[in-house]
């Protein structure tokens, strides 16, 4: 275990020293990893899904033709099934039977791609359930409901519009503004004040 790893510098744990060439990462590949332009980590934790080989099977299988030419020659044997039943006893359109053969003709391409798309699904389902809890994560209860909430508080007569605005802001960020001591009170008073939210925190209302 690298030092690196221990101070959260590095995320590779068993292979400090992996070669570059082993990896068989293309120019291209090097260069967006390098750039910045995706989140690295996010990107590994894909990767590292038990769910990404079959991703990448199917995505194979996809992108070489293979299952296109296999649902084809589902298809060619159902419309030969249904021009021949046309031919022996011209049934109607609206026929069971015939409508059944018509229902089994599969559009191969959009085939193909809706089993990519399950798979994805699932891999990106299981993510978003794994990163719920981060900071960053859009909490599940309403940032709209909570400010509504604190600018019915600051339209009191009674009430303090900082004292309510910092209690919305220690609420965003999880936070018990009760239990914070006095001193922790004026340093989030003075951070609150370079937010907009204060400049003008008790809301206009127009009367009758």
């Amino acid at each position: 275990m690298t030092a690196d790893y221990l101070l959260g510098l590095s995320e590779t744990k068993n292979h400090p020293n992996a070669d570059l060439a082993d990896l068989r990462l293309s120019d291209e590949m090097i260069e967006l990893l390098k750039s910045g332009r995706v989140d690295n980590s996010l990107l590994c934790e894909l990767a590292a899904h038990p769910d990404f080989p079959r991703l990448m099977a199917d995505l194979e299988i996809y992108v070489n033709g293979v299952a296109v030419k296999q649902v084809q020659t589902v298809n060619a044997i159902v419309d030969t099934m249904s021009a021949t039943i046309m031919k022996q006893y011209n049934p109607g359109l609206t026929d069971p039977q015939l409508r059944q053969l018509i229902a089994a003709h599969i559009d191969d391409d959009s085939f193909c791609r809706y089993v990519i798309q399950q798979d994805m699904n699932g891999i990106a389902l299981d993510l978003r359930e794994a990163h719920r809890d981060d900071f960053f994560s859009v909490p599940e209860d309403s940032p709209l409901e909570d400010f509504l909430q604190a600018a019915e508080e600051t339209a009191k007569e009674d009430s303090d519009p900082e004292q309510a605005a910092m209690m919305f802001i220690c609420k965003r960020l999880k936070l018990n503004y009760k239990k914070l001591s006095e001193e922790e009170k004026k340093w989030l008073k003075r951070i609150a004040q370079k937010s907009d939210l204060l400049k003008n925190p008790k809301p206009q209302r127009g009367r009758k």
